[in-house]
């Protein structure tokens, strides 16, 4: 499976919780961390739920922070 790299911006609150999270030992990165979120959110709306400018504004939203989600990756 191909993947794409985005970026993100979080809060220190929400970066010192996503640490938190992966201290635990339930993750291994923050990206291991940010794609089991977005599993847990496709499997409570699935993409046919949505209307196209809703996933036209996900996408958006997506590319505005593509940089920012480096920054969790590393």
């Amino acid at each position: 499976m191909a993947t794409v790299r985005k970026t993100i911006i979080v809060t220190d609150k929400q970066d010192a919780w996503i640490k938190a999270q992966i201290a635990k030992g339930g993750y291994t990165n923050d990206s291991e961390f940010i794609r089991e979120l977005i599993r847990k959110a496709q499997k409570r709306c699935p993409d046919d739920d949505l209307s196209d400018e809703r996933k036209a504004q996900i996408l958006a939203n997506m590319e505005k922070h593509d940089e920012t989600i480096q920054k969790l990756a590393l």
